[in-house]
């Protein structure tokens, strides 16, 4: 078992829930600064989507160091 890819992957996870649960506080900061760029409703679906990549990419680390 690969430590480094497994420690990795828990990280990954951590941060893509972070993202999942927390959209919408780091969407109303987000959108405050960006105000004239994005949307508040474009930032929840850009945090949400990055949560759903995190989340994948620490499953496939996790799943490389286990077996």
């Amino acid at each position: 078992m690969n430590i480094e890819t497994l420690v990795a992957g828990i990280i990954l996870i951590g941060l893509g829930f972070l993202f999942f649960f927390n959209n919408k506080n780091i969407a109303k900061g987000a959108y405050q600064f960006y105000q004239k760029i994005y949307t508040e409703h474009n930032l929840k679906f850009m945090f949400r989507a990055c949560a759903i990549i995190l989340f994948a990419g620490g499953l496939i680390l996790i799943s490389r160091a286990i077996f």
